[in-house]
């Protein structure tokens, strides 16, 4: 509940401001003015009936509405801190040069406003083609030890699918042909598979793709923060009855060649395992490599400690959008990509989907392909 109006709040704050300033550019076109008035009431009650109704509404309106309110909201993001820095600008022009600023001041703005528009226009069509064109990253690390008769280990490791009424089941197909085409060994997952519901799950039968997915190895999971937003227990359930494999603060030893651990996330409503206690009381036997599933990277050095051969993380998406890859790297040790740690091998994913605005802008959805060489 507290998302819902902190989203309400912020998309009409935006949309308040940036009425606002068009309109005094539009002071002496009263028919513009008329229509801007007109598309923002529509836009906003759109927006409003998508955030109210969306479990009375049918899946394909929920997402066209969650597509153009999310979008809209982006756009407005970026269309606010241009005015802005426009206004920052003209502030200190009036102050070194009075004169530079006269009556002309208006068309000016309206000329900044366009030249925004399009730009901003450009730079999201950009963006959210590289959402619809996730990459694929290759990375080779070699572990010190052996492991059984393996010499080497495919990895897939995915990200925070997010999976619900924006990314539905055209995308769920999509991204199954991009997992397989890069023949994995074992395909692991490291949360928020689930957006927010359950409901666009089962209307669209996306177990029908998640159960095509396979590897010779398995499919596993550790939850994420989203997998405990709302009737928790019944999408995990229903992760599991669709062929992922959720680990819990859970061990599986893998062909007796190499563990597996899925740590709970630590949005969890209760407390999760300390991943030392997970190890002991599971008996893993650390001679064999032993890789950590775990959905946020806040504390990286309990997986350090715990001698971890590989940690996989995801939760940051990167940011998503500019300049969110620039708060994600004040905020974490290791925002995107790959580093070693002691003897720990860490990749945090920017993830295969997103939650909300479906673009990248300066990040990039992507599969990590992992190839562990063993010694």
């Amino acid at each position: 509940m507290k998302v819902f109006f902190y989203a309400l709040f912020v998309h009409l704050s935006l949309n308040v401001f940036v009425f606002g300033e068009v309109w005094k550019i539009t002071e002496h076109r009263k028919g513009l003015r008329r229509f801007f008035t007109a598309f923002f009431i529509v836009e906003f009650l759109v927006y409003l009936t998508g955030l109210l109704f969306s479990r009375w509404l049918p899946d394909n309106a929920v997402h066209i509405i969650g597509f153009i309110g999310t979008s809209w909201m982006l756009f407005l993001i970026y269309m606010t801190t241009g005015i802005l820095l426009v206004e920052i600008l003209l502030y200190a022009c009036k102050r070194l040069h009075p004169t530079l600023v006269d009556k002309r001041l208006n068309r000016g703005k309206g000329i900044t406003f366009i030249v925004l528009f399009f730009a901003i226009t450009a730079v999201m069509w950009r963006g959210n083609y590289k959402f619809n064109h996730p990459v694929v990253v290759h990375k080779e690390i070699t572990i010190d030890k052996t492991a059984g008769l393996l010499k080497s280990l495919r990895i897939a490791a995915i990200g925070d699918t997010h999976f619900g009424f924006l990314i539905h089941k055209d995308y769920a197909k999509k991204y199954l042909r991009l997992i397989m085409e890069q023949k994995p060994d074992i395909i692991l997952f490291v949360g928020d598979m689930i957006d927010a519901e359950l409901r666009p799950m089962l209307d669209q039968n996306m177990g029908e793709e998640l159960r095509q997915l396979h590897a010779p190895f398995g499919v596993y999971s550790c939850t994420g923060n989203h997998e405990y937003r709302n009737e928790a227990e019944k999408k995990i359930k229903w992760l599991n009855d669709n062929g992922i494999v959720m680990l819990r603060d859970s061990v599986v030893l893998i062909d007796s060649a190499f563990y597996v651990i899925g740590r709970e996330d630590v949005d969890a409503p209760f407390v999760r395992k300390p991943i030392r206690e997970i190890i002991d009381e599971q008996h893993v036997n650390k001679q064999k490599p032993v890789i950590v599933l775990n959905h946020n990277p806040k504390y990286l050095n309990e997986d350090v400690e715990a001698e971890a051969d590989l940690a996989l993380y995801g939760h940051t998406h990167h940011g998503q959008f500019f300049p969110g890859n620039i708060y994600t790297e004040l905020i974490f040790e290791i925002a995107h990509g790959y580093k070693k740690k002691g003897n720990t091998n860490i990749y945090v994913t920017s993830g295969l989907g997103l939650a909300g605005p479906q673009y990248r802008i300066a990040t990039q959805s992507e599969i990590a392909v992992i190839d562990l060489l063993f010694r």
